[in-house]
C-alpha cells in the first residue's frame, strides 16, 4: 500500500464526519524513529559547523588584511621620517612585545607610547644594550623628533628629571658616594656629570634630589656606562622614582573658568542648584580656591570640571573645607580639597603648577 493510499484511508471523506475529527487526522503523523532523529540532528549540526567555519575563515582573512594594511601604513610613515628597515623591524618587534592597545603608528606620533614600547623592549633584553644599539636608538628618537618629554610621561619616571638638576649619588653596596648634575635626559638614557671620583665598575646606584616646593625624590637605577674622560655616568631609566617627603602643596594663582555640579550638603541633601559656574583663583595638587556664584556649606561635596592647558579635567571630586572673604566680583570664596583623586589627574595638576611656578605668571 502506497503512502498516498494510506493517507486517503486515514482521512475519510465521509461528509458525515465532523471537521474536528478530520483536523485531528491531518495532525496525526507517525512518530519518527531514533535513527531518523539522530540523522536529522547530525545534519543540522553539520550545517551549523559549516556556517561557523566559514565565518571564522572570513574574520581571519579580514584580520590579516587589516594587519597587513596597518603595518604597510606604519612602514610608509616610518620611511617618510627617515627610518631604515632595521629601525622599522625593531619598532615592529617593540609593538608586538608590548601587547598595546594602540595602533603601531601611535609610536611614531606619541612619545609616551614609544617610551612604553621601548622600556618593555629593553627590559625583555635584561635592561642592557650594546653601545651601537643605543646610538641607533638615539638616531630613531631624533628622527621622530621626540626630543622633549611627553605630557603623558609619569612623574614617577626618571625622564621627568630636568637637565641641570643637582643629584646625590651612592652605590647600593655603600662603597661609593658622590654628587653630580644631570647633563642630558632627553634621549633613551640619562647622563650625569659627576663632581668627584667615578664609581668602580657597574651596578646599581641610588639617585636622590630635592625639588623646590615639592619634596625629596629617590630612585635606584643601573649604570649603563662610564666615561672617565668626561667624568660622566650613563644611567638606565626607571619608572620607580619615589617621592619620599611631600611638603605642603605648592599653590599658584590662576584665573580658570570651571563648573561645579552634583553638589550635596554636609547632611547628604542635594544643593538647591546642581550646576553653576565658578572661577578658580588658585590651584595646587591637593585642592583649589574658587569664587562661586552660589554659597556652599562647609563639608559640602561635589564634582568640579575645569580646563587645564590643552587638557580638560572632568569630575574631580572635592570637599568644601572653609569659606573665605567675598571676592571683588561679589562671589563666594570657597577653599576646596580634592578627595579620591586619581594619580593621573593629580600628576597633570602638579605638572601644571610646577610649570606656572617656574614661569611666574597667571594664566588659564
Amino acid at each position: 500500500m502506497t503512502p498516498t493510499m494510506s493517507l486517503q484511508q486515514t482521512i475519510s471523506v465521509d461528509p458525515s464526519r465532523p471537521v474536528g475529527s478530520i483536523v485531528r487526522d491531518l495532525l496525526t503523523t507517525p512518530a519518527p524513529t531514533p535513527a531518523q532523529v539522530g540523522i536529522f540532528a547530525a545534519f543540522i549540526l553539520c550545517i551549523l559547523a559549516a556556517v561557523v567555519a566559514v565565518e571564522l575563515v572570513r574574520r581571519r582573512r579580514e584580520q590579516l588584511a587589516r594587519n597587513r594594511s596597518r603595518w604597510d601604513n606604519f612602514s610608509a610613515l616610518a620611511r617618510q621620517r627617515g627610518l631604515d628597515d632595521t629601525a622599522i623591524d625593531r619598532m615592529r618587534e617593540m609593538h608586538l612585545g608590548l601587547d598595546a592597545l594602540h595602533a603601531p603608528d601611535a609610536m611614531l606620533r606619541i612619545p609616551a607610547v614609544y617610551d612604553r614600547a621601548l622600556d618593555a623592549w629593553i627590559a625583555a633584553r635584561g635592561g642592557t644594550l650594546p653601545e651601537a644599539e643605543w646610538r641607533s636608538l638615539e638616531k630613531v628618537r631624533l628622527g621622530l623628533k621626540f626630543k622633549g618629554l611627553s605630557a603623558e610621561t609619569s612623574l614617577s619616571h626618571t625622564r621627568q628629571i630636568a637637565n641641570g638638576q643637582d643629584v646625590r649619588l651612592a652605590s647600593e653596596d655603600g662603597h661609593w658616594s658622590g654628587s653630580g648634575v644631570v647633563r642630558s635626559n632627553c634621549e633613551d638614557l640619562m647622563v650625569v656629570h659627576v663632581l668627584g671620583d667615578l664609581p668602580h665598575g657597574h651596578g646599581h646606584v641610588r639617585i636622590a634630589f630635592s625639588r623646590q616646593g615639592d619634596g625629596e625624590y629617590k630612585a635606584s637605577t643601573s649604570v649603563l656606562g662610564l666615561d672617565t674622560a668626561e667624568k660622566e655616568i650613563q644611567f638606565a631609566h626607571t619608572d620607580q622614582l619615589l617621592r619620599q617627603q611631600l611638603r605642603m602643596w605648592v599653590r599658584v594663582p590662576v584665573l580658570i573658568l570651571g563648573k561645579m555640579h552634583r553638589i550635596i550638603g554636609p547632611e547628604g541633601a542635594p544643593h538647591a542648584i546642581q550646576d553653576f559656574e565658578v572661577t578658580l583663583l588658585d590651584l595646587s595638587g591637593g585642592g583649589a580656591m574658587v569664587s562661586s556664584s552660589q554659597p556652599l556649606d562647609v563639608e559640602s561635596r561635589g564634582l568640579l570640571d575645569f580646563a587645564l592647558g590643552d587638557a580638560f579635567l572632568e569630575g574631580v571630586r572635592f570637599v568644601m573645607l572653609r569659606t573665605g572673604k567675598t571676592s571683588r566680583s561679589g562671589g563666594h570664596v570657597c577653599h576646596l580639597c580634592f578627595e579620591n583623586i586619581d594619580v593621573q589627574t593629580q600628576e597633570r595638576i602638579m605638572r601644571y603648577v610646577f610649570e606656572r611656578q617656574r614661569a611666574g605668571r597667571i594664566g588659564s
